[in-house]
């Protein structure tokens, strides 16, 4: 067993660092109380304080980007435009950005922006998202050459309720084959599949109705030669009273008809109940696939915690969510039909190193703030060695960057080595109110990261005030092995 070299960290103590290699009975002993852990570092839920009607891609580099619906999470940076995400695992995400800095011109007021979906092409990135306004809401698109932006509106409507003739366009999906477009809409009057013109910026044809009024945030997915519908049922907003659920239908063709296991249409009061809340969840719904580096299918949307049902501005807390489906007999499962039911199975994907935090204190701070603690373990694959570095910092509730809570260190793990550190971070009871992110990256510092773990902690909600920084975080190492 080789050991690091004593060093001293931002906090100005000083930390001896430890790995071990799998093989011996008492190494592989130790690494399975090590590895134990991990999943609850990857527990639900996956974004807070609030990723509601989440859209995913993956990129050319291997990460996953994650796209959410206008919020004021009571920050103090007010209403914002969509927001963006960005993970190596789909179970540690990073806040990105926001999509629109400012807001486009053609759009009303102090109006927000829903439901983003966004495709990927030869040419970039479209965006689409859906523009609420009363008896005549638009579906907009923004464009981009990367996953992150920067985005440029089209400048007008994609469409909107009075062009095609059918009311409730919003939550825009769209299905591209890579000869033609369909885009499904619907919130409560009806769900339609409408074609789009070559460059997705027109409607090209009629509206053809797939599902009844009781359904919105349209998902496809195609397998074993069936289109699945993924539709969200009931108020999405309610608080602890919530109904929101995922129901699904399939059909050989992509515009229908749709219908449940008993052979009931989505059109007619059919529909298969696959995900519904549950006592510590409310309203899950609103949902997208995205399918790991194994293969398995993964279903993620939002859910209210029914301890914490609103966000400091007042609007709803959706926090992320993700949970593995099993295909059974030609129909998708979600454990027991609750959030969270599949844990501890999280995404396998493929990846030089493998970060993950573990807290190892209670995330939920008082206003008087406290000290979170967490667990780092770094992770060479079995078949692979891992070179490079290792650094860790936090980040304030306004997305500003805190002080640093590790500073990068050299690491080279032969293949099955795992690097296990403890770190923490003090809120002050000065600091603001709101939700604060510790992340581990690996990589390059300065440079490319392939990696990071995440931990987030809420100080209790209600200041708006954020620009009191967080305190200098302290680390601190537990010995793994003699």
């Amino acid at each position: 067993m080789r050991k690091f070299e004593t060093g001293k960290n931002a906090g100005g103590t000083h930390a001896t660092r430890r790995h071990v290699r799998r093989g011996s009975a008492a190494a592989a002993a130790l690494l399975a109380c090590l590895i134990a852990p991990a999943p609850s570092a990857a527990a639900n839920p996956i974004v807070e304080p609030v990723a509601a009607d989440p859209s995913i891609v993956r990129a050319s580099d291997g990460a996953y980007y994650m796209y959410t619906t206008g919020d004021d999470w009571g920050d103090g940076q007010g209403l914002r435009g969509m927001s963006v995400f960005t993970s190596f695992d789909l179970t540690d995400w990073k806040f990105v950005d926001d999509v629109f800095s400012e807001i486009p011109g053609w759009h009303p007021a102090d109006n927000y922006v829903w439901a983003p979906h966004v495709i990927e092409s030869d040419s970039g990135y479209s965006l689409y998202y859906a523009l609420p306004g009363g008896a005549n809401p638009c579906i907009g698109l923004a464009t981009a050459p990367g996953p992150a932006g920067p985005w440029t509106d089209l400048g007008r409507p994609v469409f909107c309720a009075e062009d095609v003739g059918v009311q409730g366009t919003i939550d825009p999906f769209v299905w591209d084959d890579g000869t033609t477009k369909t885009m499904f809409v619907g919130n409560f009057k009806g769900v339609y599949a409408i074609p789009l013109n070559a460059e997705g910026t027109a409607p090209a044809g009629e509206p053809v109705r797939v599902a009844d009024e009781r359904f919105e945030g349209p998902h496809v997915e195609y397998r074993d030669g069936y289109y699945y519908l993924f539709l969200s049922s009931g108020h999405c907003c309610n608080g602890a009273d919530t109904a929101y659920r995922v129901l699904v239908g399939r059909s050989e063709s992509l515009t229908g008809p749709y219908v449940d296991r008993k052979g009931d249409d989505l059109d007619g009061g059919g529909g298969a109940l696959i995900l519904a809340g549950s006592d510590p969840w409310a309203g899950p719904g609103h949902n997208t696939v995205v399918t790991d580096d194994a293969g398995d299918d993964w279903i993620v949307y939002h859910a209210i915690p029914r301890d914490n049902l609103q966000l400091p501005s007042g609007a709803q807390r959706r926090e992320g969510m993700i949970d593995r489906i099993v295909w059974a007999n030609g129909w998708p499962e979600i454990g027991d039909g609750s959030p969270s039911s599949t844990r501890p199975a999280v995404p396998r994907t493929d990846l030089p190193v493998r970060v993950s935090l573990t807290a190892d204190t209670s995330t939920k701070l008082p206003a008087s703030g406290g000290v979170i603690e967490a667990t780092l373990l770094v992770e060479a694959p079995d078949d692979a060695p891992y070179t490079g570095q290792v650094w860790a910092g936090a980040v304030r509730p306004n997305g500003e960057e805190g002080e640093p809570v590790l500073d990068p260190i050299d690491v080279d793990l032969a293949a099955g080595e795992t690097l296990e550190e403890r770190i923490a971070f003090t809120v002050s009871d000065g600091a603001a109110n709101g939700t604060y992110g510790l992340y581990a990256f690996a990589g390059t510092h300065g440079g490319e990261i392939v990696e990071f773990g995440a931990v987030t902690a809420r100080k209790s909600d209600g200041l708006s005030d954020v620009g009191e920084p967080v305190d200098v975080m302290t680390l601190r190492v537990r010995e793994t092995a003699r």
